[in-house]
């Protein structure tokens, strides 16, 4: 069931996002992006970013991604996988080793260049898929931690070098994501390759950085030098951790990441905004690149971070499900109560009906007289007349006659009620007369059914049928004891003068005995058999209370799992967009219920063709009713126009939604998006702790991913013209329907990083017990 809930509102956001965002163009990147992940432990970055880029970007087809590993990687048809030397088992030259190994193993280096050449010519290949085909944008993604990322210069220039031989223009971004939430095994070991990195990365930004190595190798074995002078090797180098710069862990970790890096690679290679939209500035690289440049020439690095906003669609489907069936559940447990009188009326179990049903499986009454054809024993009269008439029946028959009535009408009788009763069981009755019938439904059949029911009680008439009808029988019983006491002398019936053969008077005496005591026979077993019917239907109505509580002990417990999974995910929204998620939709469902009801008549929900009322339960089990719930919900509720209201409208309406209870002042539209505002801005801190009291050189600027028409969009513009400190603007999305926003920050050098400040002991103390970090080779750099 649980799965199915997850469904329904995994549909209900597709739908709903798919009709808010009708007409909402994707994002493009307008050149073609070339992501390079670097290093077994980027795999989950790189699965992670190419799934959001295919949901984000139009042209995310045209993008491909080099993943260069050593013992794990991806397939995909987008991923392009490029094979490194394999790790070494002794972490104290793990990283310097794999280095020494790539630059002595030319069959490896091979490999890797025709891989290169191939990309190379993918990416030219995709070119009609983006607005500009002049340049190429190297995305590189790395853990800091990884021993792979001791290639970083190689595997980029290498990589740059085949690209510039397709396009005018060539740049690399750096993109590292720094763990620092790590308390278990290995924590020292990871610190210290991170550090190393840094180092390493602090000296390909500087302004100076050379590179000089016979990279490029021709299928003939021809070396071919790759060559980087005179300046930083990225463009812009991101520092992205999983700790934000006021210290606070991120809930998702480093994986919360990956979406920024999307955006980022966005915010680098979007098409120029082809308007001047008043207020809003729009981003330039070149310009934020020279405002984190030092005089100095050292390597300065940048961070950011993202916040979004988008209705909780999938907490308000869930909250919808479950104040539904709250509804649902509700009006089942006001269906009317059966009348005492009508209870077994309604069911067919009056004394009446089963009189009737008893008298339909006795046989004929020739049965009975056909008993008189059976051969007497040959006593006389005279001796039936000193007998009672059990003595004298048994004198006459010698138990013939009552193996007869047996076999001939009780046994008969026995197995058509029994043949009967098997075609007419109570269950269908119910369901039928009850359960179907709008009036009553499941519930009141759980009432007329149980032990302690007020109003009509099924059990307790039937008992009192049992108890009456068991009075009947051994009132018969006893009657029919009474009737063979009677002496054979004593009867009233013409045996003839004295000229009639005994034979004729033995005859007209077994008649009149046949019909006196068998006649009574046969109402003691109508009483029997009536007796009989009421036992089964006690049983039955016990059986069936069983199940019906099953029935809605299921729905009890669905109650309350659609109210915790609901909960659960208003809880998991932000806490600001989960504000009076249940008071609002609540009254919303209650409202949408009742003008459909004015429409097409009270609980018409409880049709068949809707939910229906609880039959469809009782036959086929809970799943097939959460089923139907799901289906009216997603066609007869969520249709409606109050579930399809902008971001900011269903905020706004959810914000006032207790006002008028509490007497509070209405919450104004300007003091939402003020709300708003703050706690956007205070989850888009960026990825990275500084220390700010070192920091001399920080610059910001913060970008907006929205509709610009968007009346909160404008109101951010607006609010801080003329006093804001740092460069804002929208990144322009026509129809969007929700609200990113990331604020981007550069300026600071490695000495500002609290995580290189915090880890630095841990690398200088592996270096003094002999362990070997960095690269030893032959190329020329500085």
């Amino acid at each position: 069931m649980k799965d199915l809930i997850g469904q329904f509102a995994t549909q209900y956001v597709t739908d709903l996002e798919g009709q808010l965002d009708h007409g909402y163009g994707q994002r493009s990147i307008q050149n073609p992006v070339l992501f390079l992940f670097i290093g077994d432990k980027s795999m989950e970055a790189l699965q992670s970013v190419c799934e959001i880029n295919e949901r984000k970007w139009q042209n995310s087809q045209g993008v491909l991604y080099v993943h260069a590993y050593n013992e794990e990687t991806w397939e995909h048809p987008q991923v392009c996988n490029c094979r490194l030397p394999k790790r070494e088992s002794d972490r104290q030259t793990m990283r310097a080793v794999m280095y020494e190994q790539f630059t002595e193993d030319e069959s490896l280096i091979m490999d890797i260049n025709q891989l290169m050449k191939q990309v190379s010519i993918r990416v030219a290949e995709m070119g009609k898929l983006f607005a500009s085909f002049q340049q190429v944008n190297i995305a590189v993604v790395t853990r800091s931690n990884d021993p792979a990322n001791v290639l970083l210069p190689e595997l980029t220039l290498l990589l740059k070098s085949y690209l510039q031989e397709m396009f005018k223009n060539v740049s690399a971004d750096l993109y590292v994501l720094l763990q620092e939430k790590s308390g278990g095994d290995g924590f020292g070991f990871s610190s210290a390759l991170g550090v190393q990195f840094l180092e390493e990365v602090d000296q390909y930004q500087c302004n100076d950085y050379r590179f000089r190595a016979d990279l490029m190798v021709t299928e003939d074995g021809i070396k071919l030098p790759v060559a980087h002078t005179h300046g930083p090797l990225f463009s812009l180098a991101y520092l992205l951790s999983d700790k934000t710069e006021q210290g606070l862990f991120l809930d998702g970790g480093l994986a919360e990441n990956d979406e920024l890096i999307s955006n980022l690679v966005l915010l680098n290679n979007k098409e120029a905004e082809t308007t001047i939209i008043e207020s809003s500035e729009g981003y330039n690289k070149l310009q934020f690149i020279r405002s984190i440049t030092v005089d100095s020439g050292k390597a300065t690095f940048s961070s950011a971070g993202l916040s979004k906003v988008k209705r909780p669609t999938h907490a308000i489907a869930l909250t919808v499900l479950a104040a539904v069936f709250d509804r649902y559940w509700e009006r089942l447990q006001e269906g009317d109560s059966l009348p005492k009188t009508k209870a077994r009326e309604k069911l067919g179990l009056t004394a009446n009906d089963l009189q009737r049903m008893v008298s339909s499986v006795l046989p004929d009454d020739d049965i009975l007289t056909e008993m008189n054809g059976l051969m007497t024993s040959g006593v006389s009269y005279s001796e039936l007349s000193s007998m009672n008439l059990r003595e004298a029946e048994l004198a006459l028959f010698d138990g013939n006659s009552q193996r007869f009535f047996e076999s001939h009408f009780v046994h008969q009788a026995r197995k058509q009620l029994d043949s009967l009763t098997g075609k007419q069981t109570l269950a269908p009755l119910i369901v039928r007369e009850i359960i179907e019938d709008e009036r009553y439904g499941l519930y009141a059949a759980y009432q007329l059914t149980s032990e302690l029911a007020s109003g009509a009680n099924l059990l307790d008439e039937l008992r009192t049928g049992i108890k009456e009808t068991q009075r009947q029988l051994e009132q018969a019983k006893a009657e029919l004891d009474d009737i063979y006491q009677q002496r054979a002398d004593q009867q009233e019936l013409r045996v003839g003068g004295f000229f009639t053969r005994d034979k004729e008077r033995v005859r007209t005496f077994v008649r009149h005995l046949f019909a006196k005591v068998y006649d009574k026979q046969a109402e003691i077993l109508e009483w029997e058999l009536t007796l009989q019917l009421l036992v089964d239907y006690e049983q039955q109505a016990k059986q069936l209370h069983k199940r019906i509580g099953e029935n809605v002990e299921q729905l009890e417990g669905l109650q309350k799992q659609l109210r915790a999974i609901a909960q659960k995910s208003v809880r998991e929204a932000a806490d600001y967009l989960g504000k009076n998620m249940d008071e609002y939709y609540e009254s919303v469902v209650m409202e949408t219920i009742r003008s459909q009801e004015a429409q097409r008549g009270n609980g018409f929900y409880l049709d068949p063709r809707y939910i229906g009322n609880g039959s469809l339960l009782f036959q086929h089990g809970i799943s097939g009713l959460l089923e139907r719930l799901c289906i009216f919900c997603r066609t007869e509720i969520l249709t409606r126009s109050p579930f399809a209201l902008s971001f900011e409208a269903e905020l706004l309406a959810r914000a006032n939604v207790a006002a008028a209870y509490d007497n509070r002042t209405v919450l104004t539209k300007e003091d939402l998006f003020q709300d708003l505002s703050l706690v956007l801005e205070e989850r888009a801190a960026v990825h990275t702790e500084v220390f700010h009291f070192l920091q001399k050189h920080r610059y910001e600027e913060k970008y907006w991913f929205a509709d610009i028409n968007n009346d909160f969009v404008q109101y951010v513009l607006r609010e801080t013209e003329g006093t804001r400190t740092y460069k804002q603007g929208c990144i322009h999305e026509a129809g969007k329907s929700g609200i990113e926003k990331m604020n981007v920050m550069g300026g600071f050098g490695l000495e500002d990083l609290m995580y290189y400040r915090n880890n630095k002991k841990y690398h200088s103390s592996y270096m003094e017990s002999g362990y070997v970090f960095h690269r030893q080779g032959k190329e020329e750099l500085s």
